[in-house]
């Protein structure tokens, strides 16, 4: 399950955005809760949604070693 550093990077700042969300969802730094439940789902999807992107991106070696075998 090997990414490219840059893929790596990628993930581990999507999830430090779903982490932030959590946080938010559950600290009182934002007052009114319809505004806080906007960011904070806003929040987890978009961490999410990279996260998925971002793991299911197929690999370059695996791409170059099926291209050989042909």
């Amino acid at each position: 399950m090997a990414t490219s550093k840059s893929n790596k990077v990628r993930i581990y700042l999507y999830v430090l955005l779903t982490i932030a969300g959590c946080v938010l969802a559950c600290s009182s730094l934002i007052p009114n809760d319809y505004i806080k439940l906007v960011v904070v789902m806003g929040a987890l999807f978009i961490g999410l949604y990279g996260i998925m992107k971002g793991l299911s991106q197929p690999q370059a070696s695996t791409e170059e070693e099926i291209a050989n075998k042909e």
